[in-house]
């Protein structure tokens, strides 16, 4: 067996939302990956049936209409009163 097929296979985006719906479809978070300090990188390990998966969370209008008000409503928060930039590299 080759080096390279010894490793676990992945899946990680960087989509909050889509980290989040597969956390509640019980697929387990393997790491965070903070490598590019602006933005996580949510890895998890590859499972079966994970294209459809991906797909019923774009075509759920329920949770995108939550997604929309959501971002709607952060928008609004932040225009008041913006957040505070951390110094992640600490």
């Amino acid at each position: 067996m080759k080096k390279e097929d010894k490793k676990k296979k992945i899946y990680s985006t960087t989509n909050f939302h889509i980290a989040s719906w597969l956390l509640q479809n019980d697929i387990e978070l393997v790491d965070i990956d903070w490598a590019d300090k602006r933005r996580a990188q949510f890895v998890f390990d590859d499972f079966k049936d994970r294209e459809t998966l991906i797909q019923n969370f774009f075509k759920d209008i329920k949770i995108q209409r939550k997604i929309t008000s959501d971002q709607e409503l952060k928008a609004r928060m932040y225009a008041v009163n913006p957040p505070i930039e951390y110094d992640r590299s600490k």
